[in-house]
């Protein structure tokens, strides 16, 4: 276990965050995961020769600040260049499956953040300023609802490590491989403008239309200096924002998945003018009762994330059960809010509504992905370019 943190947390300082000499690097954690944050600190600090700040957290109020300094004296430290933050997330810390009654919980704001239901709050003069990631650490909770009650600690680990290709030191260098490959996906797509796509596989078949005035996103980020930098790992997906007005056809959830504590299967979905009209499942309808409770908005189809179904988190990460890893699994259908990620000249409310954006306080994504699926995209000139073939990219 110690080698695979080990290899985490390299992971996270030479890959994700591509820490610098002269980077002030601050860990925001919760108790749980304090250890690890130790283990990151100091290995931070041979890469920065700056002072690395933890911040343990106890339901969102600050517990202390620990401060880890480089074995350098401070005169022989560069000075500050820029400032780096990281945010360590306790998977156990998710509630899962639940006895919890749904129907009194549409109202709860903070109960729908506890399950990751908050879509992204409107602020359109939101940019990122400082690079930063999101750093989930396993715990038993979170192996049994993937592997069953008899999951071990070793069995935990060793899911793990596959997810992050943590086996051995030659596999971070995937994530960068990674970066570039959905770069150039994002990339090609955004470039050929608002596409109409037709979209067909098992128990889906649906047709859609790319927002108007916005791109594609995935893969690593950047901030204004041009420094890149990866938020999430895995990464497998790339992210479209739809026009809410015109999907039209009907689709399935192909893999469970957890709603509001609840297990949603083989859930139905039919939508007309971009909403859901009517839907069943064969276990969990309560659940997408309450959440089509919230507003108004929550039914309407917001965007499409596309993921390769080939992949090890398709193959290991069989039922979206935490949203951290829910859009790197498989193609995912979002109803709800839009990704404020994929928004590129708009400036106000109005210019967000022209382009006829999803509004909701909650977000849900609904896996849709397998080995039949097909997408097939027609831009403005009507030339017809296939996306997706068998569950697998053609671009």
């Amino acid at each position: 276990m110690q080698e695979i943190l080990r290899r985490y947390a390299r992971l996270v300082i030479e890959i994700q965050l591509k820490l610098q000499r002269g980077d002030a690097l601050s860990i925001n954690t919760e108790h749980s995961t304090m250890s690890f944050a130790r283990m990151l600190a100091t290995m931070a600090c041979e890469s920065t020769l700056q002072t690395v700040s933890i911040v343990e957290t106890n339901h969102g109020k600050v517990a202390q600040v620990v401060e880890f300094d480089p074995v350098e004296k401070r005169i022989k430290r560069p000075p500050v260049t820029g400032y780096v933050m990281c945010h360590l997330i306790d998977l156990d810390s998710a509630p899962y499956s639940t006895d919890e009654k749904v129907s009194s919980i549409p109202g709860e704001v903070g109960k729908l953040g506890t399950y990751g239901l908050l879509s992204d709050p409107v602020f359109l003069d939101r940019r990122i300023a400082v690079p930063w990631a999101n750093i989930p650490l396993p715990g038993p909770l979170w192996a049994m609802q993937l592997l069953g009650k008899a999951a071990s600690e070793e069995d935990m680990w060793a899911l793990f490590a596959k997810i992050y290709r943590l086996e051995d030191d030659h596999g971070l260098k995937f994530w960068l491989d990674q970066a570039n490959l959905l770069q150039y996906r994002k990339q090609s797509l955004s470039k050929k403008g608002k596409l109409t796509l037709t979209i067909k596989g098992n128990g889906c078949d649906l047709q859609t239309t790319i927002a108007d005035k916005t791109k594609w996103t995935g893969g690593d980020s950047s901030v204004s200096s041009g420094r890149t930098f990866m938020q999430i790992l895995p990464m497998q997906h790339v992210h479209a924002s739809l026009d809410s007005t015109l999907t039209e056809g009907s689709f399935k959830s192909l893999r469970p998945f957890l709603l509001l504590g609840k297990l949603v299967e083989e859930a139905s979905f039919t939508i007309e003018k971009g909403k859901v009209v009517s839907y069943s499942a064969k276990q969990g309808k309560e659940a997408l009762d309450a959440y089509f409770a919230v507003d108004e908005g929550a039914s309407v189809v917001s965007g499409l994330s596309l993921a390769d179904n080939d992949t090890i988190e398709s193959r290991y990460l069989t039922q979206a059960i935490h949203p951290h890893f829910n859009r790197e699994s498989t193609t995912s259908l979002v109803l709800g809010g839009f990704s404020l990620n994929t928004l590129t000249e708009q400036s106000t409310d109005e210019e967000i509504d022209a382009s006829n954006l999803g509004r909701s306080l909650v977000r849900l994504d609904i896996p849709i992905g397998d080995d039949s699926l097909t997408i097939q995209a027609t831009d403005e000139q009507k030339v017809q370019i296939q996306v997706m073939d068998e569950g697998i990219f053609d671009l």
